[in-house]
């Protein structure tokens, strides 16, 4: 047997599948883990040493990217390509603790 959708149950059926992603990409930006790609969350620290910080863009656009540091200091932004990768520098103290996009 067949059964007759109506109109209005695919009209439903379609807005549940627009308001996914709508949620999905508020939630990226209200400090949970973001899904790569979502501009806002593509910078990545991946290494350091003293005075220099690797980044990684787990993005497919380009970006600017930094590091925030033990000292309260950030260093410069640099440009990172989609999906390349850039170093960091500075003088003085301080340890990179995180990566962030400019």
């Amino acid at each position: 047997m067949f059964r007759r959708v109506s109109v209005m149950g695919v009209l439903a059926a379609t807005a549940a599948l627009v308001v996914v992603p709508v949620q999905a990409a508020g939630a990226a930006g209200s400090g949970t883990a973001a899904v790569p790609g979502t501009l806002g969350a593509c910078a990545e620290l991946t290494g350091q040493g003293p005075g220099w910080a690797t980044l990684r863009n787990d993005c497919g656009v380009r970006i600017s990217g930094s590091v925030e540091l033990t000292s309260g200091t950030n260093p410069a932004c640099v440009p990172i390509a989609a999906y390349g990768t850039a170093t960091v520098r500075w003088q003085g103290k301080g340890t990179a603790e995180y990566a962030y996009d400019c």
